[in-house]
């Protein structure tokens, strides 16, 4: 495995490594409290705006202070404050709301299929810009942290509760630390682990209308030019190809749980035109998002179940 540090974000202060950073907060979380309670969104309900969803599971703790949180739990939408001890589970294509405040510092888990992210983040003075310090480990799909990742999905979404979901959280914490301390040399091309860099700012940032492969170059250093040319040779297709397969793939999510209209689909999918999303999803799917719809509903009549 390999440790990618994000470009275009805020320097990490006092240690030279973000890697080692995000570890140390870690390892002092782990050592100085026992996880006592996880909070999960299940995408039960439409996201309101400005909410933040990703083609990915993440997983939130408060390091500092507390994070003030929006999310969808059983149909409602509910606004929680997670502490010190809290985590916050969101599913891939669920949706979250944090409202950070003062003298807060969160550390979310991004985990994506091809390696996992981490972005820490202190937010110290009202109004003032947080310390973001960003970093991802390469190839952590695999092995001991994607099996207690299931395990606690499994756990979280079954609703029982118990101390399950809080003790595999802290051992989905220590499996991230061992991730981030114990890296082997490169396995793959620089030009390989980029690619997946970019893959995984896609999938997280989908939803912002201004999203495109010359905002993307701007973030990451790159020329506009040479992301073309790394997901034509790394992916086997286009830059655009990539992000409306990621944006389709939330529309189908929406079709599937939300009775929302195709404009809300389309906005919250990170298309600002909807008869352009209609175009693109048929492009994309081989039928219109109605017919999806529509197939779905037929499909569940077949086995009893109600839409």
């Amino acid at each position: 495995m390999s440790v990618k540090h994000t470009t275009g974000f805020p320097p990490a202060r006092g240690r030279a490594h973000a890697g080692h950073r995000v570890a140390g907060a870690l390892e002092h979380l782990l050592r100085t409290l026992r996880i006592r309670h996880v909070h999960v969104a299940d995408g039960s309900a439409p996201p309101p705006a400005l909410a933040y969803v990703t083609a990915f599971p993440r997983l939130s703790i408060p390091i500092d202070g507390a994070l003030a949180v929006e999310f969808a739990h059983r149909g409602r939408s509910e606004k929680v404050t997670a502490e010190r001890g809290h985590a916050v589970l969101v599913p891939a294509h669920a949706w979250d709301r944090p409202q950070w405040s003062p003298e807060t510092t969160t550390l979310t888990c991004m985990f994506g299929h091809r390696q996992t992210g981490f972005s820490l983040v202190k937010q110290a003075v009202t109004g003032a810009p947080p310390e973001v310090v960003k970093t991802s480990v390469h190839g952590a799909h695999d092995g001991v942290s994607r099996s207690i990742l299931q395990a606690l999905m499994a756990s979280a979404m079954d609703g029982s509760g118990g101390r399950l979901p809080p003790l595999l959280v802290e051992s989905l914490l220590h499996a991230c630390v061992r991730l981030l301390k114990h890296v082997e040399p490169p396995p793959l091309r620089k030009a390989t682990l980029t690619y997946e860099a970019l893959c995984l700012y896609v999938a997280e940032h989908f939803m912002d209308r201004e999203l495109n492969r010359e905002s993307v170059a701007s973030v990451f250093g790159l020329a506009p030019n040479y992301i073309s040319r790394l997901f034509t040779r790394e992916g086997s297709r286009h830059f655009n190809d990539y992000l409306n397969i990621v944006r389709v793939n939330q529309a189908k999510f929406m079709l599937r749980n939300y009775r929302s209209s195709l404009k809300e689909v389309a906005a919250n999918s990170g298309y600002s035109d909807a008869t352009y999303f209609c175009r693109v999803f048929r492009k994309v799917t081989g039928m219109t998002p109605m017919q999806y719809r529509t197939g779905l509903a037929v499909e569940d009549s077949r086995i009893g179940v109600v839409p």
